[in-house]
């Protein structure tokens, strides 16, 4: 919100007082609503049950009981109604909280086992309904829908940044424009409608029922008329929200401060601790000796099945460039003629890759073997050699050419600053279907953001997308 100026509320554009006492009537859905309630109810009544079932077990599973209880009455009474039917943290928290207790009181003798099997029984009990509830509703998958409010400037930033997100619809926006302006205003911005201005929101959103009503921060637009938002939305289902621009940054870096009047965004350094790097290069060296030692067999077979396809060698060796821009040299299965550089140059009309990579879609140089290893990705199996030798991770950007190095400014030479993998953010999000920009930027995105918990979830990803073949060339 940094960039919304705290103007004087004397200030208005048109009708923009009207704001302040508006209330939309977009109360919670009924159906919405009375789901919430007998989700509570349930899981006390299922919990309730539970402890009064189990023998001998005195009062700790009803001392279980009552907490979650308590905690689902504190659930209904902060959480927004916008949340109440969406959000899993309570019972995150709820559960994380029940058993801690629970391993506290065995650690200083005050529970036995019975007990805590006890808690824990009736801990599950009550939470699988909710839990349930939220796996299985209705809009969990649907993406949700938003109203954008702001300048034609600000708004079509934010349309060209969210157009191609899965998760979220735009389905209107209302401009913020002065008087004078207001007999100009387009039809539609980048092909979505606008539906009216900043004092016909409360009830323009409840019109279209969405999900999110956007703030778009603008010159134009002033702190004041986001809190009048506020006020007009603020007994409705529907979130506000602002939109703020911090590039390459997970929520995980990022810590809202108040100085001032002001919310300022602190973003956390981007540099891995040593010993975390340390961590990840044994991990790594160990894991791909591991995998290397089981899938040898493998990889003899189809190096000799390379062979009897096309003659040449059944390793395919090529210069790459690593960390901090050293070069190495990195393996893998050849999946193409032995003279496919020369024939390079023939097929460089036909390219379909934006950036310094070649595409093409069949590409004739590409052998019968090698085009099913790629498409199953057991080309890639001998680069656990490199990761042993630590030229390369498990998990990283894209291993970058020679040639690249050439159209690479100061800003994508940040992919150098870590190892190269064998998968990472731009093969789980498709491969060679992804643009020479998109490809950056996921490789960027991983470097400035990575975690141990990161890589692991790219490393089942991955899995999935080998299954599925998605975006094997």
């Amino acid at each position: 919100m940094s960039n919304i100026t705290l103007s004087s509320p004397a200030v208005s554009f048109g009708n923009r007082r009207a704001l302040a006492t508006t209330r939309t009537s977009t109360a919670a859905p009924p159906g919405d609503a009375l789901s919430v309630y007998l989700e509570y109810v349930g899981a006390v009544l299922f919990g309730l049950t539970a402890a009064v079932a189990l023998p001998g077990q005195g009062v700790v599973p009803l001392a279980v009981t009552g907490g979650v209880a308590l905690a689902f009455l504190l659930e209904l009474v902060t959480l927004p109604v916008y949340d109440r039917t969406r959000s899993r943290r309570p019972l995150g928290r709820m559960a994380v909280m029940a058993g801690a207790a629970l391993l506290v009181g065995t650690a200083i003798g005050w529970l036995n086992t019975m007990d805590v099997r006890g808690g824990l029984i009736v801990l599950t009990t009550s939470l699988a309904v909710p839990l349930g509830a939220r796996v299985q509703y209705p809009g969990r998958h649907a993406p949700r829908t938003a109203l954008l409010i702001g300048d034609r400037i600000a708004v079509s930033h934010l349309i060209t940044q969210w157009n191609a997100l899965p998760h979220i619809r735009m389905v209107g926006v209302c401009l913020v424009e002065t008087d004078d302006d207001a007999g100009d205003q387009p039809r539609q911005i980048q092909g979505i409608p606008v539906v009216g201005s900043l004092p016909n929101v409360p009830g323009v959103a409840h019109d279209l029922g969405v999900d999110q009503v956007v703030v778009a921060p603008g010159p134009v637009l002033t702190a004041y008329d986001v809190r009048r938002l506020s006020w007009a939305l603020e007994d409705s289902a529907i979130e506000l929200t602002v939109a703020t621009e911090v590039h390459g940054a997970v929520p995980g870096r990022i810590e809202p401060r108040l100085l001032g009047r002001r919310l300022l965004l602190s973003v956390r350094p981007t540099r891995r601790p040593a010993l975390l790097v340390w961590l990840k290069s044994c991990f790594d060296r160990l894991s791909a000796l591991l995998l290397l030692v089981v899938t040898a067999p493998l990889i003899a077979v189809l190096v000799v099945l390379v062979r009897r396809d096309t003659p040449g060698p059944g390793f395919f060796r090529q210069t790459r460039v690593g960390h901090h821009g050293r070069l190495f040299t990195m393996y893998k299965l050849r999946t193409m003629r032995t003279n496919a550089e020369q024939l390079r140059s023939e097929l460089d009309r036909y390219n379909e890759g934006a950036g310094p990579l070649f595409k093409m879609a069949s590409d004739p140089r590409i052998t019968r073997v090698g085009r099913v290893l790629r498409r199953c990705s057991l080309d890639e199996l001998p680069q656990l050699i490199n990761v042993v030798k630590g030229d390369m991770s498990l998990i990283g950007p894209r291993p970058a050419l020679p040639s690249e190095l050439i159209e690479y400014d100061h800003w994508i030479r940040r992919r150098l600053s870590v190892k190269p993998g064998i998968t990472g953010l731009w093969q789980v999000s498709g491969r060679s279907r992804l643009a020479w920009n998109d490809a950056v930027r996921l490789d960027l995105d991983y470097v400035d953001n990575w975690t141990m918990g990161g890589d692991v979830g790219i490393a089942a990803r991955t899995v999935g997308a080998v299954l599925r073949r998605d975006g094997a060339a």
